[in-house]
């Protein structure tokens, strides 16, 4: 099924981004070190001169892995493999390992060369006509990476001269980067621009100023970042920057895939082109999508219903589809969410299996060992004993109004006889006192209505300290008061 080339979900100017994503997608992918410049078997790498490196021919024979060595001449630049026959023979200091830097023939001139680690996989990939003979000069000394070092400075003050240059012409460029040659006789200049550069005459001025031979070259905007670095929306170096020797291509349709936004601005670099992430896990998500339908295509149940239904959303990585069946009784679609065990494909076309019945799994009293039944307890002879239900119940909580139950109105004290029973008539309270009026009743400190609770705790506490009045912890200081006996 053709895919959707309009999304109503983006604005006009969103719309418009994602259609220049579309169309420049091959852009700036390839390395400028990487753009083929009619290489033949034989042929010099450096087709403009200053080098006596050659590619080998069909005539020679395919070099042994032994003698080989990969170089970057940049950070995560291009890997060109060099055959170096006197590799195997090196001994003490002149032993080359990785991570050792050489100095040896590039497309540029004589450079600096990092030594990376050797694959036997990488190694077999490698075409017989992609190795280069006669291209290792000897290792770095000391002395070159000091003249290496000085060669970036002097290349500072070689692009202020150009800036100044460009300005006084107008020419319509950024430049990017400058960098001098180990040997002193070029000085290449990489800048970016929005077309082709009539660069002529600032050749001429950048020639009588510098006293060397001047290379420009135009690169493109992923390029650009390699050379830059920055930090990515991840937090980490730029991939490109770090370990990425060779531009990935990638699409759009990689982000709807992996069923990600596609506003650009959430799925655009620094470089302003998609991530080279989206590339990483491209692989995995084909894979596991041949096993799912498309989105918006047809699925069917199975017999006898042999409803039709459309694909609404496809879930790669949990394994499951959302299926809208239109035109149901009860409401106007119905929408599903199917496993990926409950799908089928025949003849062509998706199909909806019920799921396989779970098996029953046996009750944990079945699953028990049979117990063994204990004994009854001895009971005496003619008496059965009681259930619990049969067992008499305890009536004996008050079930009156917790204001009309009788209060003790003395201290509490242990060696005072228990006072009698009381009903709930009005005449078997106590008679009104001097200091008990209206016979209400003191607070006890258990209570639950104390002074903490309820509209007073928020009050003050009295200047005396303590949870309650002075007046009330003297009265508790007092010995207990005897019971009067009046009734």
């Amino acid at each position: 099924m053709s895919e959707r080339k309009n999304h109503h979900h983006l604005n006009f100017d969103e719309q418009r981004e994602l259609e220049l994503l579309e169309k420049t997608k091959n852009e700036g992918f390839v390395d400028e070190e990487a753009i083929t410049k009619n290489k033949k078997a034989g042929a010099p790498i450096a087709p403009l001169g200053g080098s006596h490196a050659y590619y080998l021919d069909h005539s020679d024979p395919h070099p042994p892995f032994e003698e080989v060595l990969p170089l970057q001449f940049q950070p995560a630049g291009k890997v060109f493999w060099y055959h170096y026959p006197p590799l195997p023979t090196l001994s003490g200091d002149h032993q080359i390992q990785e991570g050792d830097h050489l100095v040896a023939y590039s497309e540029r001139g004589v450079e600096i060369a990092e030594v990376l680690k050797k694959s036997i996989s990488d190694y077999n990939s490698q075409n017989k006509v992609d190795f280069i003979k006669h291209g290792v000069i000897r290792k770095a000394t000391p002395e070159d990476m000091k003249k290496d070092e000085n060669l970036r400075k002097k290349a500072l003050e070689a692009q202020k001269i150009c800036e100044q240059h460009n300005r006084d012409l107008g020419i319509n460029m950024k430049l990017r980067k400058v960098k001098y040659t180990l040997d002193e006789s070029k000085v290449i200049f990489y800048f970016t621009a929005p077309g082709r550069v009539d660069f002529r005459e600032l050749i001429k001025r950048l020639a009588s100023s510098l006293h060397r031979r001047i290379e420009m070259r135009q690169i493109g905007v992923r390029d650009t970042t390699k050379m830059l670095g920055g930090i990515g929306p991840c937090g980490q170096e730029l991939c490109c920057r770090r370990y990425l020797h060779n531009f990935v291509p990638v699409s759009v349709k990689m982000a709807k895939d992996q069923n990600l936004s596609l506003n650009p601005n959430k799925i655009s670099g620094c470089c302003g082109r998609l991530f080279c992430c989206l590339g990483y896990e491209d692989p995995l998500y084909t894979e596991l999508r041949r096993e799912l339908p498309l989105e918006e295509s047809e699925i069917f149940e199975a017999a006898p219903s042999g409803r039709r239904g459309f694909v609404k959303k496809v879930n790669v990585l949990n394994g499951t589809i959302s299926v809208v069946f239109p035109s149901t009784e009860k409401e106007n679609y119905e929408e599903r969410l199917i496993q990926k065990s409950q799908l089928r494909r025949e003849d062509r076309r998706w199909e909806i299996v019920p799921p396989a019945p779970s098996l029953k799994v046996e009750s944990l009293a079945e699953s028990r060992p049979p117990q063994q039944s204990r004994p009854a307890a001895s009971t005496p002879a003619g008496e059965d004993r009681p259930r619990r239900d049969d067992r008499p119940r305890r009536n004996d909580r008050d079930e009156r109004p917790r204001n009309d139950r009788p209060r003790d109105n003395h201290p509490r004290d242990n060696n005072r006889p228990p006072a009698p029973a009381s009903s709930g008539d009005q005449k078997d309270r106590p008679a009104p006192t001097a200091d008990r009026p209206g016979g209400e009743q003191p607070q006890r400190q258990g209570d639950h209505r104390s002074r903490r609770g309820g509209r007073n705790r928020h009050r003050p506490r009295p200047a005396g300290g303590g949870d309650r009045p002075a007046q009330q912890q003297q009265q508790q200081q007092q010995p207990p008061r005897q019971a009067d006996d009046k009734n």
